[in-house]
């Protein structure tokens, strides 16, 4: 008998809603992280829930639908953490006709029914709030409502609401190897920290590394001839001091027909995103000096307040694994999301390819619907109504060495950086001299309590 029923390989969104999905419909799950838990991909997006405007200029309908289903139901169960944001579209000499623009947002308004969002609207920029900050603040502006989401605790969240229901979890533990043997696999793993290898055996293996799906098939030797690749395209931000006062975002439209989102961030704005092919490997991406100059040129065509390159305060830049098709319009590249089942061995290795933040959880309970002939007696759904965990850390004070304790005790952190950046965004908003202070402290907290240096 196998010691657990799912193997999840990766910590990004996907594999932390299969594993809160799995481990609450009473299956034994194992969910394992090279690194931190959204680490690369999930902790570097456009940090929204949303139906995905632009997505309907190249007819992907289904998507949208499915997209706007889904914020729904994420506003219902993460309001800690996702909120409702109005957007404004400023038309004057856009490259895309009002009428194409109105057809679209007629459309976002009605393919799938509002509970609590406002329907899209249409203003008068020389007269609106709204126009104020802008270049050109005149002519028409077009309104409508998504959602911001803090994107790596919604990761966290998920994670610690599976550890509620059984999962086993580990941070900066590298899958080595699967096996398979008789009924299921034996699965290698590194633990990075304590400097040791373990094994285990499951039924079933899901691949849910994100950027790195084809390349785990390819490693661990399990790349048919008939197995997808993706293509990586990364998407870049810039963090600049505030340049209006106001809780809307805009969406710009940009001469090449890319659309640039411009959100209220704190005390900051906060600009992207680029699409650029990528190389190399994911955790490792960075904002390019072009992709920054980009940013800020859109910001100068459009905003008063002048931004250059010296003015960023902070940059990131995310690898999104979007399945390969061949269209030479990184743009036009679906964001949907596709499995891959091989039973070859007589075993289920199942691998996730593409997908985007808004429909981690649809994608979730499909995973659950290809298990479960393997598991015939598992629980039925149940995620679209259980409420996320909350947090009991208050973000709005300064942390204490029990708040730091709380992210290495409980959220898996074993990082300065996991805590600055992805539990918290201190690094961004303490003074430099906490900053470093926690980054002095962290250390000897992991060792303490974890008995291994941090990573």
């Amino acid at each position: 008998m196998a010691d657990f029923d799912l193997c999840i390989i990766g910590g990004g969104i996907n594999g932390a809603g299969i594993a809160r999905d799995a481990a609450g419909r009473g299956l034994k799950v194992l969910l394992v992280e090279q690194g931190d838990l959204a680490s690369c991909t999930s902790s570097a997006s456009s940090k929204m829930i949303h139906g995905g405007l632009r997505y309907l200029e190249f007819f992907e309908f289904g998507l949208v639908r499915k997209s706007l289903a889904e914020r729904e139901v994420l506003m219902g169960i993460a309001p800690q953490i996702i909120w409702p944001l109005e957007f404004c579209i400023p038309h004057k000499n856009a490259i895309r006709p009002a009428w194409m623009v109105r057809l679209g947002l007629y459309l976002y308004d009605h393919l799938w029914p509002r509970k609590t969002l406002p329907a899209s609207g249409q203003v008068n920029l020389a007269r609106h709030e709204y126009g104020e900050p802008l270049k050109n603040g005149e002519g028409v502006g077009f309104t409508y409502a998504d959602c911001w989401v803090d994107d790596a605790r919604l990761v966290v969240l998920n994670v610690l609401d599976a550890s509620s229901h059984g999962a086993t979890v580990k941070t900066y533990t590298r899958c080595e190897k699967i096996e398979p043997l008789s009924c299921g696999w034996k699965v290698t793993l590194k633990d990075l920290l304590a400097d040791k290898e373990e094994h285990h055996t499951a039924r079933v293996v899901v691949n849910a590394t994100g950027p790195y799906a084809y390349e785990f098939l390819k490693s661990t030797g399990q790349v048919m001839s008939d197995t997808p690749k993706l293509r990586l395209v990364q998407g870049a931000h810039i963090v600049v001091p505030r340049l209006y006062i106001g809780t809307q975002a805009y969406l710009l439209q940009m001469p090449d027909k890319r659309v640039i989102f411009v959100f209220p961030y704190g005390d900051y704005t906060l600009c992207g995103t680029t699409e650029t092919d990528f190389n190399g490997d994911p955790v490792e991406s960075a904002a390019l000096p072009s992709e920054i100059q980009y940013l800020c040129d859109a910001l100068n065509e459009n905003f008063r307040r002048k931004t250059a390159p010296k003015d960023v305060i902070w940059s990131f830049a995310g690898v999104r694994p979007l399945f390969e098709d061949h269209e030479t319009d990184a743009r036009k590249v679906s964001r949907d999301y596709r499995f891959y089942e091989d039973k070859s061995s007589g075993n289920l290795l199942l691998s996730v390819f593409g997908g985007k933040l808004t429909t981690y959880r649809t994608l979730t309970e499909e995973v659950m619907a290809v298990v479960r002939g393997e598991f015939p007696s598992m629980r039925e759904s149940w995620t679209a109504t259980k409420k996320l965990p909350d947090c009991p850390v208050d973000f709005s004070k300064p942390p204490t060495d029990d708040d730091l304790r709380y992210f290495i005790k409980k959220e898996y952190a074993r990082r300065s950086e996991d805590i600055l950046w992805r539990r918290t965004k201190w690094g961004l908003t303490l003074p430099p001299n906490e900053v470093e202070l926690i980054k002095k402290k962290v250390p000897a907290l992991v060792k303490e309590i974890t008995g291994h240096d941090a990573a």
